[in-house]
């Protein structure tokens, strides 16, 4: 298929040459767009760029007015995927105006769509939702089945943004329904790669490497370098899960190498984060902070509101561990506050569980606990069951710290068994609380204890 690709693309690029020689502006340009969107395909957007421009040019000069719509719709895409949200939106725009003009239902339904995806990419949640939804009503009525499977993944990762990861996962299989019965192997990649995603998030390892997976055989076959770069961080956070951190880094890696190489800057920050993690997991604060601050600049600079609150996040995590519980407690509370404006739910439970962190830390036990509770209410509401265990654990070391034994023990062993199930490394870090325990009441009392639970039971 990848040699396929390529013979593809020198094909296009012998034909553009002998229509410029022969003067066929119109069909120059009809190539050039090929081109351009072949490039985009591979995820190769600065040659995509060149192309589209080339194409732009040419059509405007024979007034071609449909397929200077077209062109528009794939520059804009083009400079999304680049984090160049500004000049995006100002060629969706410039798409959806000749779009109307020309009547052309299924453009104006492609447009409303691409505004969606960038108002996400934003963290504009609410935003996107309303362009996805007028997207999916054109669709309908037009009976546009390609595209009413797109609306349906697009409103899917909303609702996953929002942290409803039931409803995100009926409208991916739903999408991907759809999507089976065609020859669209870049929209089934990209439906695979978001129930993978959902899996990863319910703590379902097995079954998101199953569709990651299936995610990255598609993009190396269709030689799609965005794919194959979003797929590589995806494995490298399942296998981070799982506590596989050298090859959650080699991922990580191959992930950044090829985002970098064609100019995909949201995965680049993407990957500084992921990396950022896997050093701050192995204990190298500075160079977890280093590549944290380099994906809140990334972040900042294309306005991707949900990447500040998330880098925010982890950089208050690794001032906690350092003992800056202020420093903490300031990036915190900016997380927080961007995630709620966004609708990143699942982003302000994090940040709840942190906050309690802080103040447990600080011996400010009845805040510590309000705010684990917090973040118990909204895991439990969507699904996350990985940070059900990791607040209730939490709470059963407070329990412990007030002296509470039998409820601190009965939150580590809840905590224990969903880890176990999940084959979080986590495990052993609850064993270490029990052995803690043990350690602090005596042998003797805690196997009385033990006792007095089963009986009760």
């Amino acid at each position: 298929m990848i040699k396929t690709a390529q013979q593809e693309l020198a094909s296009h690029v012998q034909a553009l040459e002998k229509a410029e020689r022969n003067g066929n502006t119109h069909e120059a340009a009809q190539i050039s767009h090929r081109i351009g969107m072949l490039h985009q395909k591979r995820g190769d957007y600065n040659h995509a760029l060149a192309y589209l421009q080339k194409a732009l040019d040419a059509a405007g000069a024979v007034g071609d007015q449909e397929l200077e719509s077209r062109i528009y719709h794939h520059t804009g895409v083009a400079h999304q995927k680049r984090g160049d949200y500004d000049t995006a939106i100002d060629f969706h725009q410039k798409a959806l105006c000749l779009n109307e003009k020309l009547r052309n239902l299924s453009g104006v339904s492609k447009s409303y769509n691409q505004m969606g995806i960038v108002h996400k990419n934003r963290g504009d949640y609410d935003w996107a939702l309303e362009y996805f939804y007028q997207s999916l009503h054109i669709a309908e009525h037009i009976q546009d089945r390609e595209m009413v499977s797109t609306c349906y993944q697009n409103i899917g990762i909303i609702h996953q943004k929002k942290g409803d990861y039931e409803k995100a996962l009926d409208l991916s299989h739903k999408a991907l329904d759809i999507k089976q019965t065609s020859d669209d192997f870049h929209g089934l990649l990209r439906i695979y790669g978001q129930i993978g995603l959902l899996h990863k998030l319910r703590g379902d390892n097995i079954r998101a490497i199953e569709f990651t997976r299936k995610a990255l055989e598609i993009a190396e076959k269709t030689d799609d370098q965005a794919g194959i770069s979003r797929s590589y961080n995806q494995m490298g956070i399942i296998h981070q899960n799982r506590g596989e951190i050298s090859k959650a880094l080699d991922y990580y890696q191959q992930a950044l190498e090829t985002a970098e190489a064609i100019g995909d800057i949201p995965e680049v920050s993407n990957c500084y984060q992921n990396i950022g993690l896997v050093y701050q997991f192995k204990g190298s604060a500075e160079k977890a902070i280093g590549y944290y601050q380099k994906a809140l600049e990334i972040a900042e600079k294309i306005g991707d509101k949900a990447g500040i609150a998330q880098s925010h996040n982890y950089l208050g995590v690794v001032y906690q561990n350092r003992g800056n519980h202020g420093k903490a407690l300031e990036c915190y509370q900016k997380s927080l506050k961007i995630a709620k404006k966004i609708g990143d739910i699942a982003r302000v439970s994090m940040n709840y569980h942190q906050l309690g962190i802080v103040h447990q830390d600080g011996g400010d036990y009845d805040n510590a606990l309000a705010y684990y509770e917090k973040a118990l209410e909204i895991s439990r509401k969507v699904g996350d069951i990985a940070g059900v265990a990791s607040s209730v654990c939490m709470v059963g070391k407070v329990m412990q710290i007030k002296k509470n034994y039998v409820d601190a023990y009965l939150k580590y062993l809840t905590a224990l068994d969903i880890f176990e199930k999940l084959g979080s490394p986590n495990v052993n870090v609850v064993h270490a609380y029990i052995t803690g325990l043990t350690n602090e009441m005596g042998l003797d009392d805690f196997n009385s204890l033990i006792e007095n639970i089963r009986d009760q039971a």
